[in-house]
């Protein structure tokens, strides 16, 4: 494997780590990169993504329903 392209298990690893804590600069770029050239690790990112947002809404709604 080329290091200059992540594979699709690299970069799954790795968009959900960068969701946590910040990438190095080498692995944000080469992320960035699979994920211009991958659909399916796009999407997977996207969906974490989302779900993150989400789950940090889940306080706010509770609340809401509770009053």
């Amino acid at each position: 494997m080329s290091k200059l392209m992540y594979s699709c298990e690299q970069a799954s690893k790795l968009s959900s780590r960068a969701m946590e804590q910040p990438l190095k600069p080498t692995e944000r770029v080469l992320l960035s990169f699979h994920l211009m050239m991958c659909k399916r690790c796009s999407n997977f990112a996207r969906q974490i993504d989302f779900l993150r947002r989400a789950s940090r809404k889940l306080p706010e709604v509770f609340e809401k329903e509770a009053d």
